[in-house]
């Protein structure tokens, strides 16, 4: 019937309830407010039994297949929420799954819920079968350019006037924490009180309400060098600090990077081949011409330059020579961070 997103859920819903629903992806919070609507929805048309099951090793699948088939002796029509947070039913399990959604029994609604699927997973023939006779709603996780929109539309719904610079501080103090962003909202609202939807909340207002409560990944810290966004890369090297992260693993998602634009510089210097650089390093598509850019843009020098700092950084986290890795670290960072911005700059003027 219908591949939604949460956001989406709320309006099918409206014109009427599924047989079986799919509940899958990496936002939490997305995916516990979608599994509450569509519970609200099911206790609305007289679905008010409920049985779940846990899918662990030695599962038997027959306990949902009989389940299905029998009556309920407390309720004609019955919820039945299975958690699969591997998303891998297994060859028993997709067929029983298969043959649910196809043939759903009359007085249940199946409510299956999973973590994140992979691409192979989602072209799999039980998630198709339940999408083809169900709805299948996905929580993907928010991209940072999605968080704004988020907050802005969130607050509304709330009944609560953002301005747009207070909607930005507000996602980036909770990038990579939905719940923490939710919960800033509602304490916004709660403080706001009968103005909430008369005066418009700004930026001061928000920063002296409001926590830092943002989370990243390493991961997180090269994407921000190379975006050339000095501030955010502090604000995340900061964080992994005081999350307790492992400086040595910091301090390697920023030398791969330093690395592949270093060897593509010096081969663009030689005129080599950059395309079997990209390869080496096994650079994603999406990201070769930024790369590419950066390195043909950046000072002679500069990216093997830094290299060699981050080889120093290695040597402190090491204990081979003295001084503080995580300041040696941010300011590794931070001076990345600078020159891929001026290249991003020196770009568009050109």
């Amino acid at each position: 019937m219908a591949e939604l997103r949460p956001e989406q859920l709320s309006r099918a819903l409206d014109r009427g309830l599924a047989a079986a629903y799919l509940v899958a992806g990496e936002e939490p919070l997305l995916i516990e407010e979608s599994l509450d609507l569509i519970r609200a929805q099911a206790r609305a048309a007289g679905f008010t039994g409920r049985e779940v099951f846990h899918v662990e090793t030695g599962f038997d699948w027959q306990r949902l297949t009989h389940a299905a088939d029998s009556l309920s002796l407390f309720s004609d029509q019955r919820l039945l929420e299975l958690r699969l947070p591997t998303g891998r039913p297994g060859k028993e399990g997709a067929a029983v799954l298969k043959a649910l959604a196809e043939r759903p029994a009359e007085d249940t609604v199946l409510l299956v819920i999973c973590g994140r699927l992979e691409p192979a997973q989602r072209r799999a023939a039980w998630v198709k079968t339940l999408t083809d006779h169900g709805t299948t709603v996905h929580a993907a996780k928010l991209r940072r350019d999605q968080l704004e929109r988020w907050v802005e539309n969130r607050a509304r719904e709330r009944g609560l006037k953002l301005a747009p610079a207070a909607a930005r501080l507000l996602a980036e103090r909770n990038e990579g924490n939905l719940l923490a962003l939710s919960q800033e909202i509602d304490k916004l609202l709660l403080l706001a009180g009968d103005q909430a939807n008369q005066v418009e909340q700004g930026l001061d207002a928000v920063r002296e309400a409001v926590a830092d409560s943002a989370r990243y990944a390493i991961f997180d810290l090269p994407e921000a060098v190379i975006q050339g966004d000095v501030l955010r890369t502090q604000r995340i090297v900061e964080r992994l600090r005081a999350e307790g992260e492992e400086a040595v693993l910091v301090l390697w998602g920023v030398a791969r990077e330093l690395r592949v634009l270093a060897d593509l510089q010096d081969t663009q210097a030689q005129r080599g081949d950059t395309a079997a650089v990209l390869r080496r390093h096994r650079v994603w598509r999406n990201r070769e011409g930024q790369m590419q850019a950066l390195s043909q843009r950046g000072p002679t020098g500069g990216w093997r330059g830094l290299l060699a700092r981050a080889a120093a950084v290695d040597r402190i986290i090491k204990g081979a020579q003295p001084g503080s890795a995580w300041d040696e670290l941010l300011e590794l960072s931070t001076d990345a961070a600078r020159i891929a911005g001026m290249t991003v700059a020196n770009r568009k003027k050109a």
